[in-house]
């Protein structure tokens, strides 16, 4: 092998290493947010659906009850309004109101609920619980 082409394959792998450990540096938590702001964004309804604990406590414009994947995916219209939508978006990743109940995406009345249901502080995994869409 010549020398350049070594150079290129050290330096393609050391650029992984360094990429890769910046994903690592971000927390879970953060991820799963912007993971939640993304499926929002483009529509992701199964994203959502499979990231929801059941029954999922809706206070919204409409009395639904999402008891399952299948209503959440048939509501989401009505579940994710747009001033909802607005807010979940312009939420900052790194600053989430947090308590013992979760962490909050949004902001005032237009939020979304998430808890981390892993097993430990080893195992997070976090599921939506809670969408508040009122005026």
């Amino acid at each position: 092998m010549t020398s350049i082409i070594k150079v290129c394959i050290a330096t393609f792998l050391a650029l992984q290493v360094m990429s890769s450990s910046r994903a690592d540096d971000i927390p879970v938590k953060e991820t799963f947010v912007m993971a939640l702001q993304h499926a929002i964004r483009i529509g992701d309804k199964a994203w959502l659906a499979d990231h929801t604990r059941y029954p999922l406590r809706y206070n919204g414009r409409s009395n639904i009850s999402v008891r399952n994947r299948a209503s959440f995916v048939k509501n989401y219209p009505t579940i994710i309004g747009e001033k909802l939508r607005t807010a979940v978006l312009a939420q900052d990743p790194k600053n989430v109101f947090e308590n013992w109940q979760g962490m909050m995406v949004g902001e005032g009345n237009y939020n979304i609920w998430v808890r981390d249901a892993g097993s430990s502080g080893l195992d997070q995994h976090y599921e939506l619980i809670t969408i508040n869409d009122v005026e």
